[in-house]
């Protein structure tokens, strides 16, 4: 019993935590993130497959509790379930964001073509869909499979850490990234209710962006085992 107590307090202390960051930011993203990239890292750390089931049981319980709690959760979850609901008001964003992602086919209408710029917000939130109109289906896929090859680099630098503090913070930074923009590449293409993280280096904001070169700098440090 004990052991289970002190195995399971800092997921639920972390748990407790990001739902008081959701309550005092009224953000669905950054609560989000940090719970996840958390569970990640204690997968990574431990193997255990349980921690990752209890951490996605207590994130779906958390946004369950927040849909009754907060108006902003409840038309993120709203939109995601039925975006046509309200698609001149609440829906708008998602879906334009819906519209521009057909209009872009497998080629995309060209650089510089396109309505992009109907998204409300284009630049921060739905660069994603931005880019999808267009480059297409291509170029999407080139995106996802550019950050995909950034964290299995990461992940890479992890596993051939000589420390332990090294391989978690390699792995820790990876999965950041990687869940980052499985948050917000599935909130603009519907799969996922939107969060309002940026995407890693193509969104606007410089803290934002900031933020990922000192991750690309300390990944490429911690590559360096010499």
């Amino acid at each position: 019993g004990d052991l289970n107590k002190q195995t399971f307090a800092p997921i639920f202390a972390m748990w407790g935590f990001s739902l008081l960051l959701l309550i005092s930011q009224r953000d669905l993203g950054t609560g989000s993130l940090l719970f996840a990239s958390f569970i990640a890292m204690l997968y990574l750390a431990t193997a255990q497959k349980r921690f990752v089931i209890v951490g996605i049981l207590l994130m779906g319980f958390g946004i369950l509790i927040s849909y009754y709690l907060f108006d902003v959760v409840r038309l993120r979850v709203d939109s995601w379930i039925d975006p046509f609901i309200d698609p001149s008001g609440r829906s708008f964003q998602i879906v334009q964001s819906l519209i521009a992602i057909a209009n872009g086919g497998l080629i995309g209408r060209g650089i510089g073509f396109g309505s992009p710029t109907v998204i409300p917000v284009v630049h921060s939130d739905f660069v994603f869909a931005a880019l999808i109109e267009e480059w297409g289906l291509i170029g999407g896929v080139a995106v996802i499979a550019a950050l995909a090859a950034f964290v299995m680099r990461g992940l890479r630098t992890a596993a051939l850490a000589t420390t332990t503090y090294r391989s978690l913070l390699a792995g820790g930074l990876s999965m950041m990234i990687g869940l980052q923009s499985i948050l917000i590449i599935g909130g603009v293409i519907k799969a996922l209710p939107l969060t309002g993280v940026t995407l890693p280096f193509m969104s606007y904001g410089g803290s934002s962006l900031l933020i990922n070169f000192i991750i690309v700098g300390l990944l490429l440090k911690l590559s360096d085992n010499s």
